[in-house]
């Protein structure tokens, strides 16, 4: 999900929590991770499927699987597609996503290494809850998107309103990145506070709607995208 729009609010707010008097950044005591809950590397042999949820999206008649690389794994597109089509009209025909399976629970931080063949836009995503469809397929519900693309990083939550998933863009920060360049993007959250890290460049916000447990993943989407690592641990 990479549209682009602006929110100044959320701008605002973002610059507001990470500048405290003296414009200096705040710094917070629970910081020091305790629990190293899971990592991997998406090599050959790696990583181990079994410990991973497939997940769809709400809505959609396709499945995406991943597909193995020596040094990484790759969203599934169609063959043949041009970049702009896996952008535009065949964006749906490219997402794959999978939670770890495991819940992650209090304050914890998620990092993934990645990249985007085109413009976008590989992703980190948390979702309180999974649904289920009437094929015993796996479904967000409300989650949230952490998305790096060419032109830095969008942060989306989709949510349920009056009974039909929506989405609204929380956070937004723009910086150049490069295609075919591999980046960490690092997501933390301490409470009601979420902070993004990738490549030099920091931001936050804070957002009642963060879930005080969830399942943590990647997805890939609206172009080829590659995923080289993923680790999660919790912090006090």
């Amino acid at each position: 999900m990479t549209r682009m729009m602006a929110h100044p609010r959320f701008l605002r707010l973002a610059a507001l929590l990470l500048l405290c008097p003296g414009g200096q950044m705040p710094i917070h005591a629970a910081t020091v991770p305790t629990n190293p809950i899971y990592s991997c590397a998406f090599t050959a042999g790696g990583w181990k499927r079994a410990d991973w949820t497939p997940v769809k999206k709400s809505m959609s008649k396709y499945f995406g699987d991943w597909v193995q690389r020596e040094d990484c794994i790759a969203n599934q597109v169609p063959e043949q597609a041009t970049d702009q089509e896996l952008q535009g009209k065949r964006a749906d025909e490219t997402y794959s996503s999978m939670v770890y399976a495991q819940r992650v629970q209090g304050n914890f931080t998620v990092t993934a290494t990645m990249s985007f063949a085109y413009k976008m836009a590989p992703l980190i995503v948390l979702a309180p809850e999974l649904s289920q469809n009437a094929q015993g397929q796996k479904e967000y519900a409300e989650h949230f998107e952490i998305v790096i693309f060419n032109e830095g990083v969008n942060v989306w939550h989709h949510f349920v309103k009056d009974g039909k998933l929506t989405y609204r863009k929380t956070a937004e920060s723009h910086f150049p990145l490069e295609k075919d360049t591999k980046y960490t993007l690092e997501v933390k959250k301490a409470d009601k506070v979420l902070t993004v890290s990738v490549a030099g460049h920091t931001f936050g916000y804070a957002d009642d709607a963060l879930p005080d447990s969830c399942y943590a993943g990647i997805t890939g989407c609206e172009g080829l995208n590659h995923f080289y690592d993923f680790a999660v641990q919790t912090f006090r």
